[in-house]
């Protein structure tokens, strides 16, 4: 069947706005990026935002009522002339959520696009089998499943209700320009994301604060919010390392821009993740990066050739990566360099939105031939 040739609606549920708090994660990031690209040229794209209301989230009533206002809106698709929805799912209540979107969808003869973004994922379904079950129903729903990278390809294709409905599509990250020069010396680390135990921000504050007793010059900033942000700003004071660690919670995209610009080198220790915008953004900015072989980090990055690796949970690998930067600072600015390539030819927005296109395009195509001939009209 021949796609056709004017712009299809296409409801597009997302994390599309900050949260009252500021909090603006990768998969926000990456949607609102997505939306702002050129797919909107390809299809009118329709935003069905769904921030958190706050961080951390209000009571679960709260959040259910929301989901229920959404769920209210998304049904009501069809008949406002959508002909196929793309959603952004995380893990466990969002799982929920867009899961029974889906299925919605799915039924009302909508093509289905599904893209799954949290590094929870797989150690949540493998404790849960419900939820698993409930992930085997929103694969089965979808016409295609957007995967991140190889890693997670091959965590989808363990599902049968997934076979043959895969595309990968990386993460979408803008591309700065360049406004100075990197100093020679790296004395200056970056850390942006959530604030919790799980992105190892308290290996790498552990980490750093050995460093600091050899290199009093080095600086550390932590940019972000959440649930851990108040014990580690305790453990900062602890240390007594407030004039060499900042952490100012969530800041705007401008100011994390700035804080790229003007740091020397990127850190996230994650126990786990899908792939961390983050990471990207820094390699954009062409930083070198210091980073966890988890999810599809290892797609990404080679130790040593565009960044370096360190095992999740070990301050000390953690402390000799950071201690090479300084030591290496040639080494620092090609692992740099090298990062701003990979993600130009691979994660810039004129790279990866048409495999969102090319996505949404097959679901509606699948989705009209499901139907029959009513849908030709």
């Amino acid at each position: 069947m021949a796609f056709d040739s004017h712009r299809p609606r296409v409801l597009f549920v997302a994390g599309l706005t900050s949260s009252p708090s500021g909090a603006a994660g990768g998969q926000l990031t990456v949607a609102s990026t997505l939306f702002r690209s050129e797919l909107g040229r390809r299809f009118e794209l329709v935003p069905l935002t769904s921030t958190a209301e706050s961080i951390p989230p209000p009571p679960m009533r709260v959040r259910a009522l929301a989901a229920a206002r959404r769920l209210g809106t998304f049904a009501s698709a069809p008949a406002r002339g959508v002909r196929a929805a793309l959603i952004f799912s995380s893990d466990g209540l969002s799982l929920v959520e867009k899961g029974l979107m889906c299925m919605l969808a799915r039924a009302a003869g909508l093509g289905v696009v599904v893209r799954f973004s949290s590094g929870a994922l797989p150690g949540q379904v493998a404790a849960n089998p419900a939820l698993d079950g409930w992930l085997r129903g929103t694969l089965a729903s979808a016409h295609v499943v957007v995967s991140q990278g190889a890693r997670w390809t091959e965590f989808f294709g363990s599902y049968p209700e997934a076979a043959g409905k895969i595309l990968e599509a990386p993460n979408i990250t803008e591309i700065p320009p360049l406004t100075s020069a990197r100093r020679d010396a790296v004395l200056r680390f970056v850390f942006v994301g959530w604030i919790t135990r799980e992105k190892g921000v308290f290996e790498l504050l552990e980490a750093f604060a050995r460093l600091h007793r050899d290199v009093p010059d080095a600086r550390l900033t932590f940019a972000g919010g959440g649930r851990d942000l108040e014990e580690l700003r305790a453990e900062v004071r602890r240390a007594g390392l407030e004039a060499a660690i900042s952490t100012p919670g969530w800041v705007d995209r401008d100011t994390v821009r700035t804080l790229l610009a003007e740091a020397e080198a990127f850190v996230l220790p994650s126990h786990f993740e899908g792939l961390p915008n983050a990471m990207l953004e820094a390699m954009a900015a062409e930083l070198p990066v210091v980073v966890t072989p988890v999810g599809s980090v290892p797609d990404v990055i080679e130790d040593g050739e565009n960044g370096l690796l360190v095992p999740p949970k070990a301050p000390a690998a953690l402390e000799r990566a950071l201690r090479r930067l300084i030591a290496e600072p040639t080494l620092a600015r090609r692992l740099g360099q090298r990062a701003r390539q990979r993600v130009i030819e691979r994660f810039a927005p004129e790279v990866v939105w048409p495999r969102y296109a090319e996505a949404i395009e097959r679901a509606i195509t699948e989705a009209a031939e499901a139907a029959g001939p009513r849908s030709r009209r």
